[in-house]
């Protein structure tokens, strides 16, 4: 089957990760997809990107500052990789799709929900392929977890916390998590969170929660454990963040979730948190509970049963028949059934890019939907505003509300400062 040709449109840090990916991909000898161009509004970002591709797979793809001139230089083109900031997912989606694209994009998939829709409809006007970058569900052990849910080993689901707590007055990552509308903290990444929740649980009906700005002034971090360390690599020194950051958006948020089985999730995500941090991520049912090891670092998944039966070892695997990777990932962790891995943080960050650009090809060459769609991708966007949103109104809001905008006054704000940008 020929490979799908695809560009990376977007050369900064984000960008690096997604090349390495595709290197990965290309290496493990199920290479789908094929680097054939590289563009961002910034000539040196985009050298720099399409010099380290060449250093990586021995072939230097041709570099742009358009889409539309990109487009027109590179015969056979026929997907764009979107890794771009946040705030400008919309315009470059839009620009990708209206030139024939097919698009995987970089999450969150817009900066608020109304975004989202635009992205959805420019890919069904287009007739495109829009799948979004959600990588956290891919990691074997998230699968694991779902795989034990889905196959009864805890009973049905009755709650599920979600914490991530710490943080205190540092940057998290780069100044811009930071602001309004650019989508805070709260969006970049609690759109992992949503997404994990809503892919164990199902769908969500209502929300009730409320968000806060804890810390408006923002400093960069002195030093990092080594995984923060790997993932603030691709972005540069801290020495060129400022010394002092004026956060505008909120860093923390708190909620109550219902799902339409019934089931609870209380969620905490608070990147202000002092003292004692926390990561915790439990699921409890009617017979017993899973605690899930986090994101990304292989730790095994822990079943506790009724009768004081732990298991965290590769028994666990029985209480769940239905765990099998694809085939790409069980070459890419070495196990189509994986109880636990061990692998670096940049290894099993490339190893899902390395999936995420599999299935995109895989998806355009096939004919069919993404697993993490434009509107599944909007659905978890959706989920990091309602808290803020409900707390904005005094009131629980419903899932509905969110998505059809009639409960939005926290977005319809960032809108209004994106515009008078």
């Amino acid at each position: 089957m020929q490979r799908v040709k695809y560009a990376a449109v977007g050369c900064s840090g984000m960008g690096r990760r997604h090349l390495h990916g595709y290197a990965k991909l290309r290496d493990s000898g199920h290479g789908n997809i094929e680097l054939a161009a590289v563009c961002d509004l910034d000539a040196s970002l985009a050298n720099a990107l399409a010099d380290e591709a060449g250093s990586l797979t021995g072939s230097r793809p041709p570099a742009f500052t358009s889409v539309a001139e990109m487009v027109a230089s590179v015969p056979g083109l026929e997907a764009a990789d979107i890794t771009t900031d946040a705030g400008s997912h919309l315009s470059v989606s839009r620009a990708c799709l209206g030139a024939g694209l097919h698009v995987l994009c970089e999450k969150p998939l817009g900066l608020t929900v109304a975004e989202c829709r635009e992205i959805i409809e420019a890919g069904r006007t287009a007739g495109r392929i829009v799948s979004v970058a959600e990588n956290f569900r891919r990691d074997p052990m998230n699968r694991l977890v779902k795989a034990l849910i889905d196959d009864g080993a805890i009973g049905a689901p009755r709650l599920m916390r979600e914490e991530s707590i710490g943080g205190t007055d540092l940057i998290v990552t780069a100044p811009w998590r930071h602001f309004k509308h650019t989508g805070t903290v709260i969006v970049d990444s609690g759109v992992h969170n949503a997404d994990i929740i809503r892919f164990y649980l199902g769908e969500i009906v209502s929300v009730y929660g409320e968000s806060r700005l804890h810390e408006p002034l923002r400093r960069p971090q002195p030093q990092v454990d080594a995984a923060a360390a790997q993932r603030d690599s691709w972005w540069g020194a801290r020495s060129q963040l400022p010394a002092i950051t004026k956060a505008t958006g909120e860093d923390a948020i708190y909620a109550q979730i219902r799902f339409a089985s019934g089931a609870i999730c209380q969620w905490v995500l608070d990147r202000a948190g002092h003292g004692l941090p926390r990561d915790e991520r439990v699921i409890y049912g009617a017979k017993g509970s899973i605690a899930a090891p986090g994101d990304r670092n292989g730790r095994p998944v822990a079943l506790h049963l009724d009768g004081g039966l732990s298991i965290t070892d590769e028994r666990i695997l029985d209480f769940a028949p239905s765990y099998r990777l694809n085939p790409v990932a069980a070459t890419l962790f070495g196990d189509a059934r994986p109880w636990r891995y061990d692998f670096g943080f940049n290894d099993v960050d490339q190893k899902l890019l390395a999936l995420q650009l599999h299935e995109l090809a895989d998806c355009i060459r096939q004919g069919t939907a993404p697993e993490v769609t434009g509107a599944e991708a909007m659905a978890d966007v959706a989920l990091a505003y309602a808290p803020v949103e409900s707390g904005r109104l005094g009131r629980a809001v419903t899932m509905d509300e969110i998505l059809n905008g009639s409960a939005s006054p926290y977005q319809d704000e960032i809108a209004a400062l994106r515009r008078s940008a």
